[in-house]
């Protein structure tokens, strides 16, 4: 298995470099300011990013729209250079990437289909993005509302990645709970019943594309406004960084979990996430610092609180070592700290053999 797996990579770096060489000799032909153009356009040789229209145009002295009409007849030229280098093939192989994912895919996928994900850096990412401009059959999507751009052959593969996800999102929205993947086949074959069974690889390129329906760090699919899916703010952070860790957590830890977990979002300041957790009930302070979740089982209310708690659930008296083995289950403290509270005459009374009664 790991033999066909080297063989496959090697055979995905060769097409990888063959492609970039096809797409020079290509471009080669091309007159110079045209060459340069496409290149620039197509950031082909590179550098940091592609050029803009008004950059080039300032660079040559002529308008953006020149700039335009010389890219576009560029693009013409080599649709017809590229019949010589035999492109077609190199179309079929496009097209072969967009129909396995269910007739829709985004620049990503077809990247991973052609030259592996371990390729998926920009001069892959600018060599597929010519490869589809000279591609008279191939159309595309601009990002919208509910979906990223994406790219098809067929109008009725839109139509069929639309429906399926407007109607998981209405299952969704109707149930007002979240699914795994394999629920969420469920619902789209359902829908499309009658018709080809719908495949798992196909659902997963259309829940890739769509902004609808996310997953969770949690590995489930709800709503994108539900804020357990989708959360905006550092207390639905942190809950779902606490359900995922399944233990209670230090405030700087959550902290570096919400950072770890969504990046690229706004940075989660340790000493903020613990104000913030103060103020949000579905957290309970277990410990210096140390947070739980309230769903677990845990009660707010400090050491005193929880032996009061555990001595009436007993009947009203119970053994030290019970004791501070019962709240050691609630709170993470010292022992100490336990047997310092029990001393709290107010509170509770020692008989014989350390047992402690309720007053």
């Amino acid at each position: 298995m790991k033999e066909n797996n080297n063989k496959e990579k090697t055979g995905k770096n060769k097409m990888r470099a063959d492609l970039e060489q096809l797409v020079f000799n290509m471009v080669k032909e091309l007159p110079k300011r045209s060459r340069d153009i496409v290149i620039k356009r197509f950031n082909l040789n590179k550098s940091e990013e592609a050029s803009t229209l008004e950059k080039i145009g300032e660079e040559y002295k002529i308008t953006r729209e020149r700039v335009r009409q010389i890219e576009s007849e560029a693009i013409s030229k080599l649709k017809n250079i590229g019949e010589k280098h035999n492109i077609g093939q190199v179309f079929e192989s496009v097209k072969n990437s967009v129909e396995n994912h269910g007739g829709i895919a985004g620049e990503e996928k077809i990247i991973s289909y052609l030259f592996g994900e371990e390729n998926g850096g920009k001069t892959s990412r600018q060599i597929i993005l010519f490869i589809l401009a000279l591609d008279g059959k191939i159309k595309k999507a601009g990002e919208t509302k509910m979906h990223r751009k994406i790219y098809f052959y067929k109008k009725e593969s839109v139509e069929k990645f639309k429906s399926v996800i407007k109607r998981i999102e209405e299952h969704l929205e109707k149930n007002k709970k979240d699914a795994n993947f394999d629920e969420m086949l469920e619902i789209a074959n359902e829908y499309l019943k009658g018709e080809e069974k719908f495949s798992s690889l196909h659902l997963k390129s259309y829940l890739d594309e769509n902004k609808i329906i996310l997953k969770n760090i949690l590995g489930r699919w709800g709503h994108t406004k539900w804020p357990h899916i989708n959360p905006k703010n550092i207390r639905d952070k942190a809950y779902l960084a606490l359900k995922k860790s399944e233990e209670p957590l230090h405030f700087v830890e959550i902290a570096n979990k919400i950072n770890k977990f969504w990046r690229g979002g706004r940075i989660a300041n340790s000493q903020t996430t613990h104000n913030e957790l103060i103020k949000d009930d579905r957290f309970v302070l277990v410990g210096r610092g140390i947070y739980a979740l309230k769903e677990w089982g845990y009660s707010p209310g400090t050491v005193l609180n929880v032996i009061i708690e555990i001595l009436k659930e007993s009947g009203g008296k119970m053994e030290q070592g019970n004791i501070i083995q019962e709240v050691l289950k609630r709170r993470q403290v010292k022992k100490n700290t336990i047997v310092l509270n029990l001393q709290n005459k107010k509170y509770f009374e020692k008989a014989p053999n350390r047992i402690y009664r309720l007053r």
